[in-house]
Formats: C-alpha cells, sequence, structure tokens
C-alpha cells in the first residue's frame, strides 16, 4: 500500500510518490509563514537555491517575495493568484512562475504554493528576440525557405537590396531573382551542393525587381531536424556589384597606366613574354628603353602638373611615330617602352629611332612655356640579344645609360661589354646579399629634439654596411645599387623590424616612448607587399603603431599621386605617423601637400647650409614653416650644424631639429645608454639661457 499523504486543496489524498517525484513545487505555508508541507523539488528551488536545509523557517528572499502577495490574498479574501518571482542563485538568478490558493478551514488559514521554474523559457525567449533583431538588423539579406525551396522569411536587408517586400515574395521560389545571365550549371552545382547536406558559397548576377542586375555573394546552407532531414533552406547575401565594379577599374589600372593611358609594366611584360613564346617572323625585332633627359629639373622647376602634361605629351608623340608596327608602354616615371617589329636589318632600327628622335626633341608647349626635351634609347634585339624578357629590359636598360654618359639625346645599342657593368651590379648585389645574411648591417640612431628645450622626441634609424674587406660603405654608394637590384625589399624589411624593436627595447626598460623614424625606398613603397611587411614588423616587435614613423621623398610620391596617396591613406589609417622627407627638392608646387595624409615636413638639409649667410635659404626655410604650420602639419629641420642655424629655427617656431648639433648617428647600445641617464641632449641645448627641465629624474 503506498503512503500518501493529505492534499491541502481537498479532502482527497495523492500518491506520496507523484509529491516526491514532480516537477512542480509544491509546499504549504500557515498564516505565520512556517512551512508544513515540501515536496523534494521545491526543497531545491527554495532552500538548497539559498545554500540552506529544509526546515520550517523559510528563506528570507523567498518569505520577502511571497509576502506581499500572500498578505494581499488575505486582505483581499481572494481565493487564488498567479505572478513571477525572481530569485538570487549561487550561480544565477532564477525566475519562478508562482500559484498562491488560501485553504481556509475553520479557524485554520493556509496557502497552497505550487512553482515552476520559467528561466530557461524565459532565457529562450531573450536569446530567440536576440536572434530575431539581429537578422533583421543584419547588414546581409537573409531569406528562409522551406525545403521545398519556398520563402518562408526574408528581412528588411533583402528588400533593400532586392526592393521586394516581403509579403510579396512568401511562397515564391527564389528563382525570380535570375538575371539570366548566371549560367545553368552555376545553378545545378548550387542545387546538387545544398541538397546533399553541404554548404554552398558563390556569387550570382541577380535581378532585381525594378530589372536591374546586382552581384550577389551568396552562402546557402540546409538546415537539419533531429533526424538529418533537411527542413530549411537558409541564404545569407551579400550585395558586391561596388566591389565588382571597383575590381573591374583595379583590372583598367593593373595593365595601363592612367596618366597616358599607355600600357603600364606589367602589360609590357605580359605583351613581351606572349611575343617570345609565339615570335611573328624572322625578321629583326628590336627593343627600346626610353629615359626623359633632365626630367627632374623640369618637374622641380615647373611643377608636377606641367611635369604630367609633358609626359602625356611625350606618349602621344610616341604612339604617332611608331604607327601600328610597334607597342609603346610606360614602365612609370620617365621611362617608356617601345617594341619595333619587322624590321628588314639593323639600319631600319637605326633610322626609326632618329625619327622617334627628332619628333620627341620638337618644342612643345606646356603653359606658357616652350619647351624642347630630348631622351636617351637603350636599344636590344629581341631574340639575338636574349629570349628572356628580363635580360632585355637589362641589356636595354644598361644600353640607356651607356647612351646617357654619351652626352644624351642619343642612342646605343647593347653590346656584350656592357656585360662588365651588368657584372658589377651582379657582384654589388652578391656583396648586399651576404651583407644581409652575415650581419654586417646595422643601424644608428640619430636623435630629434624639441628646438626649444633639447627634449628627445624621436629617433630616425639610418642603414650602415661594414663591408669585411672594403669596411664601412657609405649609404649613397650602396643604397642605389640595392634599389637598382631590388635588394633593397628584405635590407628594407629587415631595416624596419630592427628599427621597431629598438623602439619597443626603450619601452620595455621603463624608458619614455619615442617614435622611431624609418625611411621607405622607391621599391619599398611601389612593393605590393608593404602594407603586409609593416603591420608584421608591429606585430614581431609588439610595437603599437602609434610609435612608428615612416618617410617618404617627395619624388616618390610625384611619380604616380594616385597611387601614392592610396598607399600613404592605408598607412595612416593603420595608426602610423607619415613624413616628407627632403621637402622643398622633389617638386616647385605645393598645392598637392593638401592631398597628402601626412603629419611631419622634413626641411632639406640643403636649405640650411648657408643660413645665416644665405637670406635666400633663410626666406625659403621660413617660408616652408610658415605654409606648414597654416595646413596643421609639424615640421623639422634635418642637418642643424651650429647655434646660429638653431636659433633661426627657435625664430620661426621650427617644432623639432636634428643634426650634428643634436648628435651625430649612434650604435643603439650608444644611444641607449645615452637616453637612460637622460632624456635631453645638453650638447644642443646646453648653450641656451635657461636648462632647467621639470623631471628631476632628467635633470642634465
Amino acid at each position: 500500500m503506498q503512503k500518501t499523504e493529505l492534499n491541502p486543496t481537498s479532502n482527497s489524498t495523492i500518491p506520496m510518490d507523484w509529491f516526491n517525484q514532480s516537477s512542480i513545487g509544491v509546499l504549504v505555508l500557515d498564516d505565520l509563514f512556517h512551512c508544513l508541507h515540501c515536496n523534494p523539488y521545491a526543497e531545491t528551488l527554495i532552500w538548497n537555491r539559498a545554500g540552506e536545509s529544509l526546515n520550517h523557517k523559510l528563506p528570507d528572499d523567498f518569505k520577502r517575495a511571497i509576502r506581499p502577495h500572500i498578505m494581499g490574498l488575505f486582505a483581499q479574501n481572494r481565493d487564488s493568484y498567479d505572478t513571477h518571482i525572481v530569485l538570487s542563485s549561487q550561480e544565477d538568478s532564477v525566475q519562478l512562475r508562482i500559484e498562491f490558493t488560501v485553504i481556509q478551514k475553520a479557524d485554520c488559514r493556509k496557502v497552497f504554493i505550487t512553482l515552476r521554474n520559467s528561466s530557461q523559457s524565459a532565457r529562450q525567449a531573450r536569446e530567440l528576440k536576440v536572434f530575431r533583431n539581429a537578422v533583421e538588423n543584419t547588414g546581409s539579406a537573409v531569406v528562409i525557405t522551406n525545403a521545398q525551396g519556398e520563402i518562408e522569411y526574408s528581412n528588411s536587408r533583402f528588400s533593400e537590396i532586392t526592393g521586394w517586400d516581403g509579403h510579396e515574395i512568401l511562397g515564391k521560389r527564389p528563382n525570380f531573382l535570375r538575371s539570366e545571365q548566371t549560367t545553368n550549371d552555376t545553378y545545378k552545382q548550387l542545387w546538387g551542393t545544398v541538397l546533399n547536406h553541404q554548404q554552398w558559397r558563390g556569387t550570382l548576377l541577380n535581378k532585381r525587381k525594378n530589372g536591374s542586375t546586382y552581384w550577389s555573394l551568396q552562402n546557402i546552407s540546409p538546415i537539419h531536424d533531429e533526424l538529418g532531414n533537411i527542413i530549411n533552406f537558409v541564404s545569407v547575401s551579400e550585395d558586391i556589384s561596388q566591389i565588382k565594379e571597383h575590381d573591374a577599374q583595379l583590372e583598367k589600372m593593373a595593365y595601363f597606366d592612367p596618366l597616358t593611358e599607355l600600357g603600364n609594366r606589367r602589360n609590357f611584360r605580359r605583351t613581351l613574354d606572349k611575343y617570345l613564346q609565339n615570335p611573328a617572323s624572322d625578321k629583326l625585332h628590336a627593343l627600346l628603353l626610353l629615359d626623359l633627359d633632365h626630367f627632374k629639373q623640369i618637374n622641380d622647376t615647373m611643377g608636377h602638373e606641367a611635369g604630367d602634361v609633358l609626359l602625356t605629351t611625350i606618349a602621344s608623340r610616341l604612339k604617332f611615330c611608331t604607327r601600328h608596327q610597334t607597342s609603346v608602354f610606360r614602365l612609370g616615371g620617365d621611362e617608356f617602352t617601345v617594341i619595333f617589329q619587322d624590321c628588314e636589318d639593323r639600319e631600319q632600327i637605326i633610322s626609326r629611332v632618329r625619327d622617334v628622335l627628332s619628333l620627341l626633341s620638337q618644342p612643345m608647349q606646356i603653359g606658357p612655356h616652350e619647351l624642347s626635351v630630348t631622351v636617351s634609347i637603350g636599344i636590344t634585339l629581341i631574340g639575338h640579344d636574349s629570349v628572356d624578357a628580363s635580360d632585355l629590359l637589362r641589356n636595354a636598360d644598361l644600353a640607356m645609360y651607356y647612351a646617357k654618359r654619351q652626352g644624351r639625346n642619343t642612342y646605343a645599342f647593347f653590346a656584350d661589354q656592357m656585360n662588365e657593368e651588368a657584372q658589377r651590379i651582379l657582384t654589388i648585389e652578391h656583396d648586399l646579399r651576404n651583407a644581409l645574411i652575415g650581419k654586417q648591417l646595422s643601424l644608428a640612431y640619430q636623435p630629434q629634439i624639441c628646438a626649444l628645450d633639447g627634449r628627445i622626441t624621436a629617433v630616425e634609424a639610418l642603414l650602415r654596411w661594414q663591408h669585411p674587406v672594403n669596411g664601412n660603405v657609405p649609404p649613397d654608394e650602396f643604397i642605389p645599387h640595392a634599389e637598382e637590384t631590388g635588394l633593397i625589399i628584405p635590407i628594407g624589411r629587415w631595416a624596419l623590424e630592427e628599427a621597431c624593436r629598438a623602439a619597443k627595447s626603450i619601452q620595455d626598460q621603463g624608458l619614455p616612448p619615442i617614435k622611431v623614424c624609418v625611411n621607405l625606398s622607391v621599391r619599398q613603397f611601389d612593393d605590393p607587399s608593404l602594407i603586409t611587411q609593416i603591420s608584421e614588423a608591429l606585430a614581431k616587435a609588439s610595437l603599437a603603431p602609434e610609435w612608428l614613423e615612416l618617410e617618404i621623398t617627395e619624388s616618390m610620391l610625384m611619380r604616380d599621386m594616385p597611387t601614392a596617396i592610396s598607399t600613404l591613406k592605408r598607412i595612416k589609417s593603420m595608426g602610423i605617423s607619415l613624413a616628407i622627407d627632403d621637402f622643398g627638392t622633389g617638386y616647385s608646387s605645393l598645392s598637392y601637400l593638401t592631398k597628402m595624409p601626412v603629419d611631419l615636413l622634413k626641411i632639406d638639409r640643403s636649405f640650411l647650409q648657408q643660413i645665416p649667410e644665405d637670406q635666400d635659404n633663410m626666406t625659403i626655410t621660413s617660408t616652408i614653416i610658415a605654409m606648414t604650420k597654416q595646413l596643421g602639419l609639424d615640421v623639422i629641420a634635418e642637418g642643424v650644424e651650429n647655434r646660429s642655424q638653431m636659433d633661426f629655427l627657435q625664430q620661426q617656431n621650427c617644432n623639432t631639429m636634428q643634426g650634428f648639433l643634436v648628435s651625430h648617428p649612434l650604435s643603439f647600445d650608444d644611444f641607449n645608454k645615452k637616453y637612460r641617464e637622460s632624456q635631453y641632449f645638453c650638447d644642443a641645448c646646453n648653450t641656451m639661457d635657461e636648462c632647467n627641465h621639470s623631471d628631476s629624474t632628467n635633470n642634465h
């Protein structure tokens, strides 16, 4: 016979097992809130939750929660009432649905209470609400279909992209989006993938409600029930039309020079490679490399815009004088290549080259100025001198430099003896490779200080080469060769990483952080992996980007302004400072400066050398400083070597200075030792009227 217990709500009895095993908490209280009856689940919800053992006394928080409700029942002579209460547990809060029933027998009044844990349902409801809000407000278009592909849901982003309201497409299959420009094979592959219980990812050219098309990047996934059957499909898509258009523009930019509309270097290599693989005939074919003579001077004196007009004029004349039997390309800067095809003999090549020289040397109108420019041309015979595109271009380059050495405005054919020059370059390349591998390269650090108090604000990292045989090799001797051979890329990467480590080392010693300034070469700036290299250098050193400054020369920026600005913006977005080095020497017009996302200008040392003797240099320097201030940029003067120059810079409110007056370039150990002793350079400021700094730990 089962044990039974009095059911507080009636005169009947209930099985004790039901009472004990119920997933509903049950308890009975008297009118003094003492517990008379309680099942195990109620014990868990009320006493165990509070870390107490079952007894007639209710936990205080539970009693406080239910007391107002029970007293309200008593006061209103009501029999029942239900509500929700929230109790805190040792791990989490618990939401309970609670029902009260008053039992009145003679003078005995009791309250029968049932408890249900609604926390999970409430949590699920909250999660579902959050999920719905996320789907509705996501930037992606979301569509859900049933297993037959009929649309059951679409979010507002889908309507924004396609123009179809959600109620218009309920029950439809998504094929109304087809533009008929996506192949049937693509759709077969799509459905074959998802019906095989796999996710499909790809691009579709879809059609909007108004008939226009758009590119959609889609992820379509099957949704399964507990038995693994497909019950829904979910499509999440993005409108990538602008990306596609941008890619098309990039494709054009990748193969054509935007200034002259000639094929660019990549286009040239592709064309030459195809020609070498399938030569058109057995006649002579020549590759010409043309370089404008003294183009930099024209850029410097007349401005970059005038230089652009000159380059476009040269491009037009090249296309005219070479006609249909040639291909013309601009490799970059003032370098052009021309391919002569099907020449009868060497004399015919010379005749055509002379026609080019004659036409290009004719006067041309650039704004208010009439100019006559000349070119130097290097010639190599395709298939005779080499059948390799790189070798041919190198041969033409060697011949072109030979023509320049012969007085410019002439041409030269590649000859075998020119390989001696190439061999010399290879030797330097070999030595430079060994220098990098053999740790012959190092960095010297030259401080930059505040012109007012001598406080060190940054250090410039300068490349040094200690050759095992030749000793110290000056940078102006080996860096051009590193640039020419392309070794500047790995050397520059090493220098960038080494400089970042040095800056982080200073911080790790607890010293005040300072920026480290690193020069970028032309090759580095043009390298597509530049941004990756910068990120990796910062990451390897664990250096915050705010402590790195990159220096770029004016001439580098002027070669291709749109591309340069784009690269600068990408670097700037990383949080890195940007400086224009050797300012005042690259071009005469300053209008482009406002377009560049730079932070600082470095006045070229050539302007300071004759100060205070040269009044013109003083005027130029003061003008640059004033202009820079007006643009909201910082300015630094490099090459400061004496007190007179420093006094002049202070009078002009120049922010910062750098030069032998401050310090010669130092090894990292020497600089680190001095910086540890003091964060000021007395050599530069010890002749000031006052030399007091508020930081007592850095007195000097």
